[in-house]
This record gives C-alpha cells, sequence and structure tokens, in this order.
C-alpha cells in the first residue's frame, strides 16, 4: 500500500495511514458488524480514507480506557494523528473518515 500511496502522489507516512484505517475497519467490525466498504483518495498530497457501514444507530465516539482496559484506543489514536477526522451519514449508512497531509 505504501508504494500505491506514493504512486498516487501522498508523501507522509504510510504506516500511520495503514494504522488508522486499520482502527476504522476494526471499529467497523466490532461495534457496526455489518458490510462495510473502505474508499482510500489521494488528491493534492492528502490522503483521505473512509470506511462506511450499516450502522447509523451510534456516532463513533473518543473513549479514554484506564490504563488496564484492552480496548477503547482506536478513535483515540486517530484523533492524535489524523490532520482532521469525523463521521456522517451517506444515504442509509454512516462513514467514519480522516484525513491526513
Amino acid at each position: 500500500m505504501a508504494d500505491e500511496l506514493r504512486t498516487q502522489g501522498f508523501a507522509g507516512d504510510s504506516d500511520v495511514v495503514l494504522l488508522l484505517a486499520s482502527e476504522l475497519v476494526t471499529n467497523a467490525v466490532r461495534h457496526a458488524e455489518t458490510p462495510f466498504e473502505i474508499a482510500v483518495d489521494v488528491a493534492d498530497g492528502k490522503v483521505r480514507v473512509a470506511v462506511t457501514d450499516e450502522d447509523v444507530d451510534h456516532t463513533p465516539e473518543i473513549q479514554h480506557p484506564g490504563p488496564e482496559d484492552t480496548n477503547g484506543r482506536g478513535l483515540l489514536l486517530v484523533d492524535q494523528l489524523a490532520a482532521v477526522w469525523g463521521s456522517n451519514r451517506v444515504g442509509h449508512n454512516k462513514s467514519v473518515w480522516f484525513t491526513l497531509r
């Protein structure tokens, strides 16, 4: 994926893109429990990753787990490492996305 991102014009850290994308996919699998799609777009030196699922009833929220908790850090990582992130409805679905420069 790193080579493909560079080919598309993204000069940033592809490891961070992979980490954050995997966090969004994990959340879709664990919480939405519906089919999902992932989209990756590169434009103007930025990458935008969106994971869309069918769970419109739950808005993603940053958790603040304790030191002994083994889950709940995914969106905290996204919040700390992405330039911007958010979620929105797309038709009858929900999309959670982030952008990196």
